[in-house]
């Protein structure tokens, strides 16, 4: 596994735990049941966008390569 693929793995993670606590309806109020679904909401943003990055990135190393 390389570093990329753990830094995926734990955005994975943690967004499964903040789902999880949405799940189990723990949350004390309601803006704090927003700000899970927006860190839920930013994580996932992340993880797209550093996946993109890498995907073009090797794309680019590949095309370098002929």
């Amino acid at each position: 596994m390389d570093i990329w693929d753990e830094v995926i793995t734990t955005y994975n993670k943690e967004i499964e735990t903040l789902k999880n606590t949405l799940a189990s309806g723990s949350m004390e109020d309601y803006a704090h049941y927003r700000q899970l679904v927006g860190s839920i909401s930013s994580i996932e943003w992340s993880r797209q966008q550093l996946t993109d990055i890498i995907k073009r990135r090797h794309h680019a190393d590949d095309e370098e390569d002929f």
